[in-house]
């Protein structure tokens, strides 16, 4: 009969040490992911083979790789190192820096916020005076209060609650956010025919002459719809590289039709089952802040210009935030799940009209996958191609410089760095397989090393 053998005191100082050793190289990561593999340098001529790193020389045998989750919730110490990327991306594209010249701090840029239109009156918090204060206290159809006296906090769960259920259009609320995407792509077509147009060209001469470049982030409202928030500047053809847009356009002249191309885009989605279309529009809520380095770093939102570190800091902060104010993960198989998980009745019910669209017919079907973001598709933080410098080239420096401190100037042109090459003449082969995800536990860990160290032995 087999027999259990009890775990020692060696088995224990194995399983802290394989624990110790995978904090240390995940950099601290929650939820790391595990590879086995290695990189190895091939000599194409006479193929000779030498291996650069094996994870069997670690001591559990694995190699560790951060998870890069971008929600504070998931884990921390990735989201903290997200958010910085974040702020130096947009930063660099408002006062230059890393390789983009600090002239384009010196063109026309202008800080937007495009928001939903109205699908039903919600609670929300008031810069004076309570939620909705009506002097004849109206009821809707079904008998509801139209009209809120009460003064809600930010903290407050009823905040973004729908007053009536029944009058909220859920179904539209849904249609909407899942088109949100495009109708941001044919606001930027409307507003680069509405410049050329100011500047009395055709669009093919406008676009030989001056170039939109622009970062977008999006955040979720209490109601559960998004905002979009996007620094949009004025370059020449070339990018921030090159000269600056010719054209006599001003930061007044790039409001402007930041507003009439708002006003003016609009969508019509594919027809339900029943016939039923709706026509999409952005909210009334428009807005556009001058970006200046003359303005204060604590501009408040009524002010007409605004800091860019302001800017980047606002928009980097958001980022690491979905959906987990409402109580979502980052999956979410039902609005019963979503009951369950504790999300608010507006947001079960958000859920549950996303149900409804996605037995609409082919067109519809993929909202079923974006339940956790409320029918969102889209990304977090999208850029033009040409703004500033990528999150891949961020990371990219950041692997060099952990590497190989000396070899990479702070001040460097981080879009020129490339990854490791190898000589002429060799061709570097890695080859790495996906085991698992999160530390081993403490037994785990204990089998790991003694199994890694037989191998090495062996």
């Amino acid at each position: 009969m087999a027999t259990r053998r009890d775990s020692g005191p060696s088995d224990s100082l194995l399983g802290s040490a394989g624990l110790e050793s995978a904090e240390r190289r995940a950099s601290g990561c929650a939820r790391p992911v595990r590879l086995q593999g290695s990189k190895q340098l091939v000599n194409t001529v006479t193929g000779e083979v030498q291996t650069l790193y094996s994870s069997a020389g670690e001591l559990d045998g694995h190699t560790y790789v951060r998870c890069n989750n971008r929600r504070a919730s998931v884990c921390p110490t990735c989201s903290r190192e997200y958010k910085g990327d974040a702020w130096h991306l947009l930063m660099c594209g408002l006062a230059g820096g890393k390789g983009v010249p600090e002239s384009v701090a010196d063109r026309p840029c202008t800080f937007v916020t495009l928001t939903a239109p109205s699908f039903g009156a919600v609670h929300g918090v008031r810069d004076k005076g309570p939620c909705r204060a009506r002097r004849d206290s109206p009821v809707c159809a079904h008998g509801r209060p139209q009209w809120c006296r009460k003064r809600h906090a930010l903290d407050d769960r009823q905040v973004g609650q729908a007053l009536c259920w029944e009058c909220y259009d859920y179904l539209g609320h849904v249609l909407w956010q899942w088109h949100a995407p495009e109708l941001w792509r044919r606001f930027t077509i409307a507003l680069q025919r509405d410049l050329a147009k100011r500047a009395g060209l055709k669009i093919t001469h406008f676009r030989k002459a001056c170039r939109i470049s622009y970062s977008k982030v999006v955040e979720f409202q209490a109601r559960g719809l998004v905002h979009v928030h996007a620094p949009i500047r004025l370059d020449g053809p070339a990018g921030p590289d090159g000269p600056a847009c010719s054209l006599p356009l001003t930061v007044a002249d790039l409001e402007a039709s930041v507003a009439a191309s708002a006003a003016g885009v609009h969508l019509d989605s594919a027809p339900l089952r029943d016939g039923t279309s709706y026509r999409l529009r952005w909210g009334a809520q428009a807005d556009a802040r001058t970006i200046s380095d003359g303005a204060g770093r604590d501009s408040g939102r009524r002010s007409s210009r605004v800091h860019p570190e302001q800017v980047a800091a606002y928009l980097a902060k958001y980022l690491t935030k979905t959906t987990e104010d409402f109580g979502l993960p980052s999956t979410v198989g039902s609005a019963v799940h979503a009951r369950l998980l504790g999300a608010t009745p507006h947001v079960v019910r958000i859920i549950q009209g996303a149900e409804a669209l996605s037995r609409e017919g082919e067109e519809y079907a993929r909202i079923a996958d974006r339940y956790s973001t409320l029918g969102y598709r889209g990304h977090p933080i999208t850029k033009s191609r040409r703004y500033s410098v990528t999150f891949g080239q961020i990371r990219r420096a950041r692997r060099l410089f952990r590497a190989r401190t000396a070899a990479l100037d702070p001040q460097a042109d981080i879009r020129e760095v490339l990854d490791e090459t190898a000589p002429e003449g060799f061709e570097l082969v890695s080859s790495f397989v996906y085991v698992g995800r999160g530390y081993l536990q403490l037994d785990q860990a204990a089998e790991a090393v003694r199994s890694a160290a037989m191998a090495r032995a062996n």
